[in-house]
């Protein structure tokens, strides 16, 4: 990523050690610019990364001279022939690396590239610290890095904003100073930092905490990450840092909590992995589960849609055109969920409002069940029977029995209605006991319809039409001995899955005539000719 033009000055009389050192392979970070001269210039000594100096001058004041005018940074290497080394007791200190000459070619091509080497890490190093301080002063959370005593090695820029100081401030103090707290006030709040602290250096390993700091005298929530530091050997060395803020989070969720708890609904909240994460208390007044039962399980664990009961099988599970409904003896929960999106439209959670509708569940109940009734009979009415064929197809083997009461209109002319009336309940009541009161019409007047399904022969319903004039006659008429009531039944049968309601119909009122004209209390099984 980097790239470093390096100026080298050798300060000889000869070129030899130049032509050497410029056939050196080095890493592909580094080219050089290698200048050799007899004398020294200030400058170039300055601006320098390499300075070299054969040993033509015994003088140690030369190298001291030398030492003090190069960079800091800048590697001063001495060449020296055996006879004059005694003068290296007094330079040695100065000096990163001594060449003995004559040169041997492999030694000092070893020695230039450790000198690269050198530099190499340390330019590695600096660049690496400069990632890191790039990476965390660019993030918004709070970033430190501590020794295993506690004191602060390195922060970024929010933590200095944060605690209202700088960088030279922090670096190398503890807890206290940083947060501006005393002993005594840390004992008695609610902090947990350095107890923190102390857990992770125990666990080796990150751990996850809930912790309040104070901040320039206002207390802020943060959720905070730490993790230890381990060195080459694996001891645990320090720790590393890592705090969000979110004190206007809790303070929202506080607010939602609130929100939630004064809903006249219960509400269930899960996550995108259908994992329950918040319920109210309407939803466990209603559904008598606490927080501890459902809070981190499935959705399906309390409610499976595919299913008839909830898991405690305290509630039925119902689907009508209003959507999913749960009943109980005495409740009806209408259930509407919705997918929660995140800021960027994908799926992050569900939730579930459970609305009473009980009274509106009953009394719309009451209407249909007033709506398809017959007020007089309490039979299904015409409008229950055209509802039944539009919903239900007309199958094979699906008989139609129509009756209707002989003379009826002399009873009402002659003994008024009320006593047609109570013909009409009689009629009603034994109806209920031969047949199944779903399968039983009042068309209105005098006339009743009965649907038996799957009738594989042709005698069922002729034997449930005598049975009805047999017991008609044995009741009612006996009953009603001043009136000449009877009834007359048509009977058609489907035989295939061609047919129709209304062609059935057709057929069975075309029997019920013909019963009619035969004399009354009779029935017609309607035949083709």
């Amino acid at each position: 990523m980097y790239h470093r033009l390096l100026k080298i000055l050798i300060i000889s009389k000869e070129d030899d050690l130049k032509n050497l050192l410029e056939k050196v392979s080095l890493p592909e970070q580094f080219s050089v610019q290698i200048t050799c001269r007899p004398d020294i210039n200030d400058q170039d000594i300055r601006t320098c990364s390499i300075i070299i100096f054969d040993s033509f001058n015994n003088n140690p004041d030369f190298i001291k001279k030398i030492f003090a005018l190069k960079n800091e940074e800048a590697v001063l290497v001495g060449c020296f022939y055996e006879h004059n080394l005694n003068i290296l007791s007094e330079v040695y200190d100065f000096l990163d690396q001594v060449w003995i000459k004559p040169f041997a070619k492999e030694k000092v091509t070893g020695s230039f590239q450790k000198i690269f080497k050198r530099i190499k890490a340390s330019e590695d190093a600096v660049l690496t610290e400069q990632y890191l301080d790039t990476l965390i002063d660019s993030l918004p959370d709070l970033i430190w890095f501590k020794d295993i005593k506690g004191a602060h090695l390195k922060v970024n820029n929010s933590f200095c904003h944060a605690v209202n100081k700088t960088k030279k401030q922090i670096v190398g103090r503890g807890h206290y100073y940083i947060w501006d707290i005393e002993p005594d006030e840390y004992s008695k709040g609610e902090y947990i930092c350095l107890e923190s602290e102390e857990l992770v250096l125990n666990k080796k390993k990150t751990c996850l905490f809930d912790e309040t700091v104070k901040c320039q005298d206002e207390l802020r929530k943060f959720k905070t990450y730490k993790s230890p530091i381990f060195d080459i050997d694996g001891s645990v060395i320090g720790t590393v840092g890592f705090a969000h803020d979110v004190t206007d989070l809790h303070n929202l969720m506080i607010e939602l909590n609130i929100l939630l708890e004064n809903l006249p609904f219960a509400v269930l909240v899960a996550d995108k992995e259908r994992s329950i994460t918040v319920i109210n208390q309407k939803f466990i007044d209603y559904f008598s589960l606490s927080k501890d039962d459902l809070i981190g399980q499935k959705i399906d664990s309390f409610i499976d849609v595919t299913k008839n009961f909830t898991r405690n099988k305290k509630w039925i599970i119902e689907h009508d055109e209003e959507g999913l409904l749960l009943l109980s003896r005495n409740r009806v929960l209408k259930v509407h969920n919705e997918d929660l999106l995140d800021v960027f439209g994908a799926l992050a959670g569900y939730i579930y409002l459970f609305i009473d509708i009980s009274i509106e569940h009953t009394y719309k109940n009451k209407l249909l069940t007033d709506a398809n009734t017959d007020h007089l009979t309490k039979l299904n009415n015409r409008r229950s029977l055209q509802d039944f064929m539009r919903k239900t197809p007309c199958r094979r083997n699906t008989a139609l029995l129509l009756a209707d009461l002989d003379n009826f209109k002399e009873v009402n002319d002659n003994f008024g209605h009320d006593e047609g009336d109570k013909i009409l309940v009689r009629f009603s009541n034994l109806l209920r006991q031969i047949f199944n009161p779903e399968s039983l019409f009042r068309l209105g007047g005098d006339e009743f319809a009965v649907i038996l399904p799957g009738v594989k022969k042709k005698d069922v319903p002729v034997l449930y039409a005598e049975r009805l004039i047999k017991e008609f006659e044995n009741t009612i008429m006996n009953e009603f001995s001043h009136t000449k009531v009877s009834v007359s039944i048509g009977i058609a049968l489907d035989v295939d899955d061609s047919e129709n309601f209304g062609e059935l119909f057709k057929r069975a009122d075309i029997a019920l005539y013909d019963a009619k004209n035969s004399g009354k209390s009779a029935y017609r099984f309607w035949e083709k000719v």
